[in-house]
């Protein structure tokens, strides 16, 4: 009710009108982290067929922010710096972006954090219209406020989520998709293949703010997974991650007996978008959830997601009714011991163990052979 009020004493009818009716410029703001970025843009795909002549600015840290500057549907990005992650940032530097954004004079907001501080920023910046998910009463900021499930036994996907935004304003969605676009210069510098290509990432769970090295399955079964993709499939695997996976990525090559060149380690050397463009040219990706995973589906390749604490239901490769997405999970109760931003105390941590080679390998096997994977990727 305060900030109704607020809203009636400080924005002009006009403008509330053009927010409603015909929004000239739209801010959505997702400051962190790289695979919950990659999983707003099936939400910017919606947003530019329903708002074609509109700009689209998005607010992403410096962390993320490569995401979106890949999505050539956003006209302008602006780096958030490190606001948006908790204990991250200084309160000045939080007014100092609200103050950058009031410039702009945006029409309509997307805030696609449950962070009450982020859902307060537009109101801040003056955006008359603010739309975002409402958990646990934290959207209390914002003029349209989309329920969201706080109970593991509702599990939504992330991307779904984002898109209830536009359903709640009543927009058009035909069967959006996650986008990466790589640069020309990009895929010129990629490793390119007569025999199957297949991306292995064994890293994952390293975010600003946050390590949850559980959702990694043991290096073990990878080492044995990688051995039977080069022995019986005659694959080229690319082990790929940044620069903090180069100590898992040399383990696992080590004392693995396969000829030299098919396993060739390219942790740590290419930049996020060089990574995307070596995605589109391998015929799958084996991994954990992670920011490479939700970047493999992003660029429409079939992709193999092991999944312990966290539920696919969640996390998965979106959309999850593509038959080239298959996610592994069996986790003993069900339900995620990750939930909600926060790793619960687990009693029976069997989830990754679960997951065998053989059930691995029978499901690459099967969409390196499916028809969806039919196009030659060398």
């Amino acid at each position: 009710m305060p900030f109704g009020l607020l809203d009636a004493l400080q924005q002009p009818l006009q403008a509330t009108r053009r927010a409603r009716q015909h929004p000239r410029s739209i801010v959505v703001i997702k400051p962190c982290c790289l695979g919950d970025l990659i999983m707003t843009t099936p939400l910017l795909e919606v947003i530019r067929q329903n708002y074609p002549e509109a700009r689209i600015t998005y607010i992403a840290g410096s962390w993320s922010k490569v995401i979106v500057e890949h999505q050539p549907i956003v006209d302008q990005v602006i780096d958030c710096g490190s606001v948006g992650i908790a204990g991250r940032y200084r309160l000045s530097e939080y007014f100092v972006l609200a103050r950058q954004l009031r410039r702009h004079h945006f029409d309509l907001a997307f805030v696609l954090d449950r962070s009450p501080m982020l859902t307060l920023l537009p109101w801040f910046a003056g955006v008359p219209r603010r739309v975002g998910p409402d958990s646990q009463g934290r959207g209390f900021s914002l003029t349209d406020r989309v329920p969201v499930s706080t109970t593991p036994t509702q599990l939504q996907h992330q991307a779904e989520i984002y898109l209830d935004l536009a359903r709640a304003l009543g927009l058009t969605i035909d069967h959006p998709r996650m986008h990466f676009e790589p640069t020309s210069a990009e895929r010129e510098v990629i490793r390119r293949s007569s025999h199957p290509q297949i991306a292995v990432f064994p890293g994952g769970g390293s975010n600003p703010g946050m390590e949850l090295t559980a959702k990694r399955w043991p290096l073990e079964r990878y080492r044995q997974l990688v051995y039977r993709l080069v022995h019986e499939l005659d694959a080229d695997v690319l082990l790929i991650g940044g620069p903090d996976d180069t100590a898992l990525t040399h383990a696992l090559i080590d004392g693995l007996d396969v000829p030299t060149g098919k396993v060739v380690d390219l942790a740590g050397t290419l930049s996020f978008g060089q990574l995307a463009a070596q995605l589109e040219a391998c015929s799958l990706f084996i991994g954990n959830d992670s920011s490479p995973m939700h970047l493999a589906a992003a660029v429409n390749i079939p992709v193999i997601a092991i999944f312990g604490p966290t539920s696919p239901q969640e996390y998965g490769p979106y959309p999850p009714d593509d038959p080239k997405h298959i996610a592994i999970w069996h986790h003993p109760t069900g339900q995620p011991c990750f939930f909600l931003g926060k790793m619960r105390e687990c009693h029976n941590c069997t989830c990754m163990q679960a997951v065998s080679v053989d059930e691995v390998w029978s499901t690459a096997q099967r969409l390196i052979a499916s028809p969806h994977n039919s196009e030659a990727r060398s």
